[in-house]
């Protein structure tokens, strides 16, 4: 439905453009202007309405495609060509096409979308492979079995059905417009009309057969009144346009006002708005598709029931004599009030009835359009009844465009297309480790080191870290990432050891390494190749996620002798929970906790997290010390680890050893 709705609302420019045509069409000729003029205003309303069919596929078929994830606009195109086929089969029904090719129009990208979803995830289905071609030109060919399978199948259909007479030539029994019987064949012909443009079928040629006996009867009311009698007829075609289908099929001149006057919401007073114009001309196709009407259940029931008591009222006061029979034959586009008076030889009465009849049935219409108005807005809004105020999610135009599925699709191709022009051009960086030495105090002795993954482009110039973890990240490539880390800091480790130094390595894991079983399989192997040298820091945010899948990795790690810091300790807003939560071997405090250390309240945080840390006997590392005075100001009886630009900043790999060695190496125990 949501598909269905978006699609036919795209519709409602070329709506109005061609609208606008008839509209200056009717008020051309009422203005006397040459015949050509009138004619030639009118012919582009009748082409662009003759397109119709061809929007209303290619429009729902695009938002298919997107629910589907599809290539949007070939299959659209492929829609559009259904409804050709479709024209080119009932060639020979001309009045069969005319009925049923807006209906096939709407329900063939329904039924073939899916079935074109199902082929396509179909290996066999797939011409263009790998990346031997553009995405576009791949997503392209990859429909081109789907399109003909789909295609093929909507012909051999149509073709089998447009050889059963009871189809293309089916002919419900002229008995039901009798004019004789106005009240069953009036309520007939009512409900029939509204229940077929429900589905989208065009109720005037559908039962075109009908007006036309309708029009005899006018042509009868016509004599009779010549001759000096009564009009024989209250059931005519004159009364069927001017009373019943006031506005268009449903009397949905009633259902634009029942909009302007009892809806708040922006979006179905701006669609009421613009459809009254044409609805004065008993043109309906903006409501229709724009709110839309079309296969929309909560509007059936005032869709029917408003002809239908329109119907009933005007026949009774017809009879009555209070209002004249239809005696002129007019076209179905006569202006409202101008048909209702010119219909029945310039009776004032009928005006009033139909001024009455269309604002009974806007009261008819004014709880189901109110369902519907309160409904969206009820989507976007929250009552808290505690403080008597609402919140409301987003403004609605934001909120539109925020549940829009194309706005959704044009901003996820907007964010994959960035990503992707930032991996190709990480992908030109050549990376490398470099290792911050840790130095313990009291003492100064160097006990490990971390190591920082670091880049350099072309020019060789150095990259920021910071502006390539987030779209490593973003484009799911941290495992490989982590991977790697591991891989260069195990092989480092084994350098170091050939040239006799050692120094335990801690490198950074991210959660999805750790909670993906294959991913966490690998980082176990290539750690276990250094017997416990190299370890691995989890950052707060990577321990919230799947716990019993990082619990699992973490004895992992412990039982290849490595150990497990937690990174960035103080910042997340679980930290405490996290310390019985998981086994860790150390704390790392953040830096913000040393910076904040200038501050009496800062200093008091940073004293109670030492505190911490030495009643849970964990060692802990101080990261992000910078100064002499944020050095000095870190005391613990137990000890602590210092890790920061005050002793040393990260060192490329063939320094490390002078460094540490300067310091006299001391390693964990």
């Amino acid at each position: 439905m949501r598909a269905l709705r978006e699609g036919l609302l795209w519709l409602v420019p070329c709506l109005l453009v061609s609208a606008a045509f008839l509209l200056a069409s009717a008020l051309a000729q009422m203005a006397g202007l040459p015949a050509p003029v009138v004619q030639w205003l009118a012919g582009l309303h009748t082409e662009i309405s003759a397109a119709l069919p061809l929007l209303v596929a290619a429009s729902i078929g695009y938002m298919l495609a997107i629910r589907h994830r599809l290539p949007r606009l070939p299959v659209a195109f492929l829609c559009l060509v259904y409804v050709e086929i479709a024209a080119f089969v009932l060639r020979g029904h001309p009045r069969a096409a005319a009925t049923l090719v807006l209906f096939i129009a709407i329900a063939s990208p329904l039924i073939n979308v899916p079935l074109m979803a199902r082929l396509h995830a179909r290996r066999w289905t797939r011409i263009a492979r790998g990346g031997l071609v553009g995405e576009s030109v791949r997503d392209a060919m990859n429909l081109v079995v789907p399109g003909i399978v789909t295609a093929a199948l909507l012909a051999a259909v149509l073709a089998a059905l447009a050889q059963v007479p009871a189809l293309t030539q089916a002919e419900l029994p002229l008995a039901l417009a009798a004019p004789e019987s106005p009240y069953r064949s009036g309520v007939l012909l009512a409900t029939l009309n509204s229940v077929l443009w429900f589905f989208g079928i065009h109720g005037y040629y559908a039962m075109q057969p009908f007006f036309q006996v309708l029009d005899q009867a006018v042509v009868l009311n016509a004599a009779d009144a010549a001759a000096g009698l009564a009009p024989r007829h209250a059931l005519t075609s004159g009364l069927m346009g001017a009373f019943v289908f006031v506005g268009g099929a449903g009397g949905t001149l009633s259902l634009s006002l029942a909009a302007l006057l009892f809806c708040r919401g922006r979006g179905l007073r701006l669609v009421a708005l613009a459809s009254l114009p044409v609805s004065l001309l008993n043109v309906n196709e903006i409501l229709l598709f724009g709110l839309p009407v079309i296969l929309n259940p909560r509007l059936l029931v005032p869709f029917v029931a408003v002809p239908v008591l329109n119907l009933a009222l005007s026949l009774a006061a017809v009879q009555a004599g209070w209002v004249a029979a239809a005696t002129v034959q007019l076209p179905f586009t006569m202006p409202v009030l101008l048909n209702a008076y010119v219909s029945t030889g310039g009776d004032a009465a009928a005006v009033l009835l139909q001024v009455l009849l269309v604002g009974l049935g806007a009261l008819v219409y004014a709880p189901y359009i109110r369902a519907i108005d309160q409904a969206g807005r009820e989507e976007n809004a929250i009552h808290l009844r505690a403080f008597d105020t609402t919140f409301t999610r987003l403004p609605e135009e934001a909120g539109l465009a925020t549940r829009d599925p194309v706005e959704q699709a044009h901003r996820e191709q907007a964010r994959r297309e960035t990503v992707l022009a930032h991996i190709r051009r990480i992908s030109e960086y050549d990376f490398h480790l470099e290792y911050q030495p840790q130095v313990a105090l009291p003492g100064g002795r160097c006990t490990g080191c971390e190591a920082l993954l670091r880049a350099r482009d072309r020019s060789g110039a150095s990259q920021p870290p910071g502006t390539l973890l987030p779209w490593l990240a973003e484009a799911g490539l941290m495992r490989e990432v982590d991977l790697w880390v591991a891989g260069s800091a195990v092989q480092q480790h084994r350098q170091w050891s050939a040239q006799g130094f050692a120094l335990p390595i801690s490198i950074n894991v991210t959660g999805a390494t750790l909670t993906s079983p294959g991913h966490c399989e690998r980082l176990v192997k290539i750690l276990a190749r250094a017997g416990g040298q190299v370890g691995i820091e989890i950052t707060e945010e990577a321990l919230a996620g799947d716990v019993p899948a990082i619990r699992q990795a973490i004895a992992r790690i412990h039982a290849i002798g490595a150990k497990v810091v937690i990174d960035d300790f103080g910042t997340g807003y679980s930290s405490l929970a996290y310390l019985h939560q998981f086994d860790v071997d150390v704390i790392k405090i953040d830096r913000s906790f040393v910076i904040a250390r200038d501050d009496p309240k800062g200093a008091q945080v940073m004293d109670g997290l030492l505190r911490l840390c030495e009643a849970l006997r964990l060692p802990t590392v101080v990261e992000g010390v910078e100064t002499e005075a944020q050095c000095r100001a870190l005391q613990s009886p137990a000890g602590l680890i210092v890790q920061g630009w005050h002793f040393s900043r990260a060192l490329p790999a063939q320094e490390v050893a002078a460094f540490a060695r300067g310091r006299e190496i001391h390693q964990f125990q």
